[in-house]
């Protein structure tokens, strides 16, 4: 697991040391009332699935909508 912690907050852009290496991150994605120095636990999660279903409704959804447009009305 990294070591994850807030090195410093300039405006909105957090700068977060993960094991030693300093990387950016949005201050609007930490979690509310976050400062300077706390330590911070992150889950990592297998989104694949959602993305998945995500897609296949966009691509139902576009469809219904190619055909609504099309002028044709089913009776």
């Amino acid at each position: 697991m990294s070591r994850i912690s807030i090195d410093r907050m300039e405006d909105d852009i957090a700068y977060l040391d993960v094991d030693g290496e300093i990387i950016e991150f949005p201050v609007s994605a930490l979690p509310e009332g976050s400062r300077e120095g706390d330590m911070l636990a992150f889950t990592k999660i297998d989104a694949s699935e959602v993305i998945a279903e995500a897609k296949e409704r966009i691509c139902r959804l576009t469809s219904m909508s190619k055909s609504a447009n099309s002028g044709e009305i089913d009776i």
